[in-house]
């Protein structure tokens, strides 16, 4: 088993929205090289020539400092959003061209994959069951498109990711209908695994246990996202002695049921959501503690990938 060790740039939103600020931070503060970029940091209602500028300043910057691009990442700002769940049927095709633009834009980066919270369902949608059955194949439908979108642009999977409410796709039975092995027109729809999100109100057993779904789904997913959490909320807490005191994420368990699971390679991307009244040296030295952390474990259990 192969494992690398990324960040999600999310820790960079509103303090270093500029890729030649952030990316100093991971190659010499923090020793990594790969990178989840968060659409958080990508503006992308803009004209195309915008938009392949960024693109391109985000590839030259990232390959200028050797760090390697993985794939981008829906953030804070999408996740407020019900997306391609939402009741309007205008809003989820205004969602689905989105989600083109940022095939597009993921592509024109050099990035591999895109993808994360594809949608949640309102609350009077959930509660009537013909219209829920009615807007989850529609969904399914809608990320089928997106897949051959993306084997257009070059892309290699797309990721849908586990959430933690009960409208979103957020227990192993949803997410295996989301999941797919893609063909020669469609790429694969890939699972980005968040550790930190098995707190979901109305669910136990597997679904509530971050190392069952690392067992058992660990191998559909090429992406796995690492938080400290406990299983009341989703905290996105870095992985400090403080918080590895409060939080149930352990290094060596997650590492070992990856291997119980079968796992052979994966990105285990760190995704620490600072808050954004925390001061700067204390979100770095946070952040610097946490790859630490995961650094010796992977290093101890010989599956660090170079």
């Amino acid at each position: 088993m192969r494992l690398q060790l990324g960040i999600n740039t999310c820790f960079a939103v509103k303090r270093w929205p500029m890729p030649e600020d952030w990316a100093p931070i991971v190659r010499d503060q923090l020793g990594l090289e790969l990178v989840q970029h968060s659409l958080d940091l990508v503006d992308l209602h803009v004209s195309t020539e915008r938009l392949d500028a960024q693109a391109r300043q985000l590839g030259h910057v990232a390959a200028a400092n050797g760090l390697k691009l993985h794939s981008t990442f829906t953030g804070l700002a999408a996740y407020s959003a019900n997306l391609l769940l939402a009741p309007e049927a205008a809003d989820r095709e205004s969602a689905a061209e989105w989600f083109r633009t940022a095939i597009a834009f993921t592509a024109r980066s050099s990035a591999q994959a895109t993808g994360g919270h594809v949608g949640c369902f309102s609350v009077p949608d959930w509660q009537n069951p013909a219209r829920r059955a009615e807007l989850w194949t529609g969904l399914q439908g809608s990320l089928g498109a997106l897949a051959a979108d993306a084997r257009r642009a070059g892309l290699e999977y797309l990721v849908v990711e586990n959430l933690a409410v009960a409208r979103e796709p957020s227990t192993m039975a949803l997410m295996r209908e989301l999941l797919d092995d893609g063909d020669a027109d469609r790429v694969p729809i890939r699972l980005c695994l968040d550790v930190g999100h098995m707190c979901v109100p109305g669910t136990s057993g597997d679904d509530r246990d971050p190392y069952a779904w690392l067992r058992q789904l660990g191998r559909s997913a090429p992406v796995i996202q690492l938080q400290q959490s406990d299983p009341d909320g989703d905290h996105h807490w870095p992985f400090t002695r403080q918080f590895n005191s409060l939080g149930r994420i352990d290094a060596d368990r997650v590492i070992d049921a990856l291997g119980e699971g079968g796992v052979e390679d994966s990105a285990l991307v760190l995704e620490v959501i600072p808050p954004f009244e925390q001061d700067e040296t204390v979100v770095l030295a946070d952040l610097a503690e946490s790859v630490e952390y995961w650094r010796d474990a992977l290093t101890r259990h010989g599956v660090l990938a170079g």
